[in-house]
């Protein structure tokens, strides 16, 4: 690997189009921090070999007779690294190096990984690495630019800062308001290496497509056959055709007309949106087949405008807040995987939609802490291989500006980790300030309030139904009431939602698989995971770590919150909770170790299937 290594030393890193050489060294310097942290979280190198004096730490690297330096490095309770100063590498008979970039990291310590990782793996892992930097560079730049634009509407508006701003504002003002939040919020996964891999797309088209850049995209209406089409439906009855007519008159009208001129009656097809990378790069060849046997037209000349929210392939007609979104797929590396739309995503979207919708009309919510982003249809092409099938296919989703209301407002859970164009501190000291003051006590205060909300909304739904929710970050938002209090846990994208079975026929209820395997599990450990990982870990710890920062304050008063908040409603569910599965859950959270997802490991082999090793469980009581 030393060529490796080499061979990016002497590559003069070009700055991205519009970037600044501060943009390109943060966006370094994150992508470092990330990687790093990635290794010590996964055991790919041991923090137990740590050797610090003062700021200072070394790490003996024994198979390949070398070290690292670290300045200011910092590793907490869940793995995660505060790295203040440079990282350095050292190594016999050479003079020491300098190692600002994820992929020089990497490529220095490959030899000394303790899984097996081939060059190859090394190289498709540098580039990804490579890519995210130059990314976040770009988008570094363009935030740069967009903040002095949204300082000066907040300073005319009168108000303290962005969220107060938006929920004070006209809808003349801003249509929108949590479409913006996603866009200013879109930092990628906060435990990802590769947060800003995007394979395959030219600068340009980055910025053309990404939500980060603010962009409008064409999303064109192709016409596949009704009779190639499976189309899945929350509400029974409901007929797509109509009903895409109804929300869509003008482009309904243009896709029959369209049709009409290439001599096909209308209602022989179906509209499909498809996303603009699909449309120009991957259906033409892939489904090049159905468009010769005449089962798919692309009418290029019919077309919706759109945003794209916080995640890529999901967008916004027109940037509306009444309009259902569209989650397409898009046929790209995005940090880990191809993000497409699968068969079983477009049917358990409804399904789940349902089934939900009549659990929270059932407990109120749970005591009105939880409500859902609904999956309202899914369509796909009627492929017995599902590997084809979910490059044509879309989800239709709910607009959560819809669940705004008098006393409620949505906010996006990632958004709050953007920094504020105001001051450039964390977007959510905003909220602190505004109800609690600002201060560190004024932010355990919020978060008490934040974590009671989202855990009696996620462990009533886990503990009494076996329902893990995927509610990180971007999946999560936060319904804020008049007094900018957090009182409500708005979840969307039910694609990797999974449920404890047992649990959910314990209730009363069952749901029918779209096959054995998916979605429903009689394990409980892999439903667990995905509450553990991304509620608990992703949102929850993730935020209580980033007020601990901003507010210059132990970690460990926020790990308390957490805690006792946990037990609390642990105490609250108890009485209507099956006893074993209750004693079994409780030690499962509070005591036992947690799963900890492995992304360098599964870049490395390569696969988009979930790796997990395992940490030390950050709310075991410590007098035990």
């Amino acid at each position: 690997m030393n060529a490796i290594l080499k061979s990016l030393e002497a590559t003069d890193y070009p700055q991205p189009p519009l970037a600044a050489a501060f943009c390109t060294t943060a966006a370094r310097k994150r992508g470092l921090q990330r990687t790093l942290q990635a290794l010590f979280r996964e055991k790919l190198l041991n923090a137990e070999h740590l050797i610090s004096e003062g700021a200072i730490s070394w790490l003996p690297l024994w198979s390949q007779q070398s070290m690292l330096r670290f300045e200011g490095l910092h590793l907490g309770r869940i793995g995660n690294c505060d790295l203040a100063g440079p990282v350095s590498c050292h190594k016999s008979g050479e003079r020491p190096r300098a190692l600002s970039t994820s992929s020089a990291l990497i490529a220095f310590v490959a030899d000394a990984l303790p899984c097996a990782a081939s060059p190859d793996a090394i190289q498709r892992l540098i580039r990804e690495l490579d890519n995210s930097t130059e990314n976040d560079a770009l988008c570094l730049s363009y935030r740069d630019q967009w903040a002095q634009e949204l300082s000066e509407s907040i300073k005319a508006s009168g108000q303290s800062g962005l969220i107060a701003m938006l929920m004070h504002a006209s809808p003349e003002q801003y249509a929108n308001p949590a479409l913006l939040l996603e866009q200013w919020g879109t930092l990628g996964h906060p435990w990802h290496p590769g947060y800003k891999t995007k394979l395959g797309l030219s600068t340009q088209e980055v910025m053309a497509m990404s939500p980060e850049f603010k962009p409008v995209v064409a999303v064109s209406l192709a016409a596949i056959r009704a009779s190639k089409a499976h189309i899945a439906v929350a509400q029974e009855g409901c007929d797509y055709r109509s009903w895409f007519a109804a929300i869509f008159p003008q482009a309904m009208q243009a896709w029959e007309h369209a049709l009409r001129q290439r001599q096909q009656d209308p209602e022989d097809w179906l509209p499909l949106p498809v996303h603009p990378y699909q449309a120009s790069r991957l259906i033409p060849e892939k489904f090049a087949a159905e468009i010769v046997q005449g089962d798919l037209f692309l009418l290029a000349e019919v077309a919706l405008s759109a945003s794209p929210t916080m995640s890529f392939r999901t967008v916004v007609p027109d940037g509306s807040p009444l309009l259902p979104h569209f989650k397409l797929p898009v046929s790209l590396r995005l940090t880990s995987v191809q993000r497409t739309v699968s068969p079983k995503s477009a049917v358990m979207g409804p399904r789940l939609t349902s089934m939900l919708n009549s659990i929270i009309a059932a407990e109120g919510g749970f005591d009105s802490t939880l409500d859902i982003v609904g999956e309202d249809i899914g369509l796909y092409y009627a492929d017995p291989d599902d590997d084809r099938a979910r490059h044509l296919s879309v989800l239709f989703r709910s607009n959560p500006m819809q669940k705004r209301s008098a006393t409620l407002f949505p906010i996006p859970a990632g958004s709050l980790f953007a920094d504020s164009p105001v001051d450039g501190r964390a977007l959510v000291t905003e909220l602190v300030a505004l109800r609690y003051g600002d201060h560190g006590h004024g932010a355990l205060q919020f978060y008490q309030c934040y974590v009671d909300t989202v855990l009696t909304a996620a462990l009533s739904a886990y503990l009494l139904y076996g329902i893990a929710f995927e509610a990180h970050q971007q999946n999560s938002f936060i319904m804020l009431n008049s007094s900018y209090e957090p009182v409500k846990l708005l979840v969307r994208d039910f694609g990797d939602l999974r449920i404890h079975g047992p649990s959910l026929r314990r209730a009363g209820l069952t749901l029918d698989a779209y096959r054995p395997g998916h979605s429903v599990f009689e394990a409980d450990e892999p439903v667990r995971d995905k509450l553990l990982h991304a509620t608990m870990l992703c949102h929850l710890a993730e935020l209580g770590l980033l007020l601990a920062c901003s507010y210059r304050c132990p970690e460990a008063g926020f790990w308390d919150v957490l805690r006792q908040s946990t037990v609390k409603v642990f105490e609250l569910l108890r009485d209507r909770t099956d006893a074993q599965r209750w004693e079994t859950e409780r030690r499962a959270v509070l005591e036992s170790a947690w799963p900890a997802k492995a992304f360098l490991k599964m870049r490395l082999s390569d696969t988009s299937d979930d790796v997990h090793g395992c940490m030390p469980n950050p709310l075991a009581d410590p007098a035990k």
